[in-house]
């Protein structure tokens, strides 16, 4: 599959996505829950597919273990309770539609960043839903979250800002997305070099500008290369 093929989808799939702006969350109107909700999915989806990533923050919702107060609750109780709740297998839609079980790796690394960022931020009676609200624009908001939320560098609270629908003009830079800057940009990146919020943000303005010949926002553009070398992979294309 060449470049050229591989943009022509990427334009068709923005107009995709974009007939889905309707259906994105209007984050001033949630409950603190749900920001903790999509929190976990950002956090266990820098471990795991994303999949995965939803269904284990399911069990977790499912078990009243994302809830905004800690009620006194240490870090380490917490920690124990998340590990408890993943240790059975979780129900993941398979690829034929199906549903299969799968236990999630990395749990204890996952329950310590979760029982972190719940002390780290509700055990100081602050909440994501006021980091959000006084953050002066997108870049702060996504600076301050690599802050309090364990586990949050640029990329995971790019993909956080994005669905609870605070702003669609930040890159989330993952490995597919990287993947299609090497083949139309010859950027040869590694995500591990990423963490650094300076280099991120570097490479996000070439997205921009990438975006930019599309016509589209940086999120629409983002999404849609998401989805297309996602599938383009997976289907052995590349």
């Amino acid at each position: 599959m060449t470049v050229d093929i591989i943009n022509q989808t990427i334009r068709a799939m923005c107009l995709e996505v974009e007939t889905q702006v309707s259906a994105v969350q209007n984050w001033q109107l949630m409950a603190e829950e749900e920001f903790l909700y999509e929190a976990a999915i950002c956090i266990c989806g820098s471990q795991m597919v994303f999949e995965m990533a939803v269904a284990t923050a399911d069990r977790l919702r499912e078990k009243k273990l994302l809830q905004p107060a800690p009620r006194g609750r240490s870090a380490q109780v917490i920690e124990r309770k998340v590990v408890a709740a993943l240790s059975d297998p979780l129900p993941v839609p398979a690829c034929n539609g199906t549903q299969r079980w799968v236990r999630p790796r990395f749990k204890n690394r996952l329950a310590s960043l979760l029982a972190k960022t719940i002390v780290e931020i509700y055990g100081q009676s602050r909440t994501i839903r006021g980091f959000l609200f006084d953050a002066r624009n997108a870049r702060e908001a996504r600076e301050t979250l690599m802050q309090h939320v364990w586990g949050f560098g640029p990329k995971q609270a790019s993909l956080f800002l994005r669905r609870v629908g605070y702003c669609a003009d930040l890159a989330v830079l993952d490995v597919h997305v990287l993947d299609y800057l090497q083949l139309a940009r010859g950027l040869s990146l590694s995500p591990s070099k990423l963490g650094r919020l300076s280099l991120y943000e570097e490479v996000e303005n070439t997205f921009r500008e990438i975006s930019a010949e599309f016509g589209h926002s940086m999120g629409c553009v983002d999404l849609a290369t998401w989805l297309t070398m996602r599938v383009a992979k997976k289907e052995a294309f590349l």
